[in-house]
């Protein structure tokens, strides 16, 4: 037999299995949601080493910092309204409650057209009296909203319209318009200026919202466009504040990071730490393109109570999971050093350091949507102490560890936090839920007890 049928027989269970993922439904909708958010990152990794390729690399740790800052701020200024109109649009669309739904649209959209530019301006402020520049408090200030209020419009987008236009717009278009916009810069003789980035980035937002809202308002349907608005205020307060304390934790797991290393240790480690955990988040990608898929078809099944299809497609999300983990790890394992290089020969000495997240972050990302399980499930007030707790294990690692190892100690810190709160989440979400979202319900049979069922379809009539 010759080498090429030697190959070619070897590779049949392979092309099989892709096939029969391929023809699956769950896994063609989530496939498109993997291919706009690895386009997004793809954009991205192009977008900050273009950066990281002008500025010094003093300069693009500040910019890392302060954009770790402003993701963090824009996501205090939301208040929780990205997973509560979500859910809120899901559930009462379920219940033929147009009214409800209408209403709660108005709610968030209120929220998020007042408090980001408050806040902004409040922290505008405070940045001015410590001596920040006036131009990049401004330009910081403009990217703060913007960034609040696509969270929104994508939320809705994705619940309304579909993933390409609610994800496509938030991760690949707006990049895209910035690294066009930095090309042309550079190519003009123009130096970019981290006001300048902030500036560039909050005028890509504004086009990519612009065409979600005219998205949104061709597909509301019509039902919840002429209803007139019932209104909830005081559920709708309480749930928010779970969301938004949720939302907040995660976020400050994400991007606290470079800002604790920034004060720890200086900006050149900073933007090194920036760049590997972004590499390292393909995997984050993977998830967040599952969290995308899972925000948009768990909410209808799990209020609609159909808890087997519910299963079933988590079953189906956890094969192509598993399929892009392998693919990812085998990546960064034999060409991480290359890539960092890309962004300058000072972060290819940081291979380690990626190495180690990479480890956390695909294990985090095998767990798969046990954080949005729980929270549609209406456990949003018990998720912020999972997470809360979980973040000060990971501050007290890089107290201990950094002052020992460096940035390697931290990326250590990094990976142990993200593998226990993947088995916590996941643990609970089995005990609370009575689903399994890892990828470990493909070797075993979900098994839901009646207690986690009793307790889902009290859940889908609270509110």
């Amino acid at each position: 037999m010759s080498i090429t049928s030697v190959k070619s027989q070897a590779l049949k269970p392979i092309v099989a299995a892709l096939s029969w993922i391929s023809r699956r439904d769950v896994a063609q909708g989530l496939a498109v949601s993997i291919l706009i958010q690895a386009s997004g990152g793809l954009v991205a990794f192009a977008m900050f080493s273009l950066a990281a390729r002008v500025l010094s690399t003093v300069d693009f740790g500040h910019l890392a910092m302060w954009l770790s800052i402003c993701q963090m701020g824009s996501v205090v200024a939301i208040l929780g309204q990205e997973m509560f109109i979500l859910r809120s649009l899901n559930q009462y669309t379920v219940a033929d409650q147009p009214a409800l739904a209408k209403g709660a649209l108005l709610f968030s959209v209120g929220i998020v057209c007042v408090v980001p530019i408050f806040l902004s301006i409040v922290a505008g402020l405070g940045f001015l009296a410590s001596g920040i520049p006036l131009s990049l408090v401004i330009t910081m200030g403009l990217f703060l909203v913007a960034s609040s209020m696509i969270a929104l419009s994508s939320h809705v987008a994705r619940s309304v319209v579909g993933i390409v236009i609610a994800d496509g717009m938030r991760e690949v278009l707006w990049r895209s318009l910035v690294v066009v916009g930095l090309m042309t810069i550079i190519l003009a003789g123009g130096k970019i200026q981290i006001e300048r980035f902030f500036l560039l980035a909050s005028a890509a937002i504004g086009v990519a919202i612009c065409i979600q809202i005219f998205a949104i308002r061709a597909k509301m349907p019509a039902n919840i466009v002429h209803a007139k608005a019932d209104w909830r205020i005081r559920d709708w307060s309480r749930m928010s504040v779970g969301f938004w304390v949720s939302t907040i934790l995660d976020t400050i797991n994400q991007y606290l990071d470079v800002v604790i290393i920034y004060w720890l240790l200086d900006p050149v480690a900073a933007g090194a730490y920036f760049i590997a955990s972004r590499l390292a988040n393909m995997f984050a990608t993977i998830l967040s393109a599952v969290h995308s898929y899972a925000t948009r078809r768990i909410p209808s099944l799990y209020f609609s109570r159909k808890f087997g299809e519910l299963d079933q497609m988590l079953r189906s999300m956890s094969e192509v999971v598993l399929l892009c983990v392998v693919t990812g790890v085998a990546i960064i394992g034999f060409g991480g050093d290359t890539i960092l290089g890309l962004f300058g020969p000072t972060f290819a000495s940081y291979k380690w350091t990626l190495f180690i997240l990479t480890t956390g972050t695909a294990l985090f990302a095998l767990g798969g949507p046990a954080a949005a399980v729980l929270l549609i499930a209406g456990h949003e007030a018990r998720y912020p102490w999972i997470v809360g707790s979980n973040m000060v294990l990971r501050f007290i690692g890089f107290a201990i560890l950094i002052p020992m190892f460096g940035l390697q100690g931290a990326a250590v810190s990094t990976a142990a936090s993200l593998v226990i709160v993947t088995i916590v989440l996941n643990a609970l979400c089995r005990r609370w839920v009575g689903v399994d979202p890892s990828v470990l319900i493909l070797v075993r049979r979900s098994k839901r007890t009646p207690a986690a069922t009793d307790a889902a379809e009290t859940r889908s009539h609270d509110i």
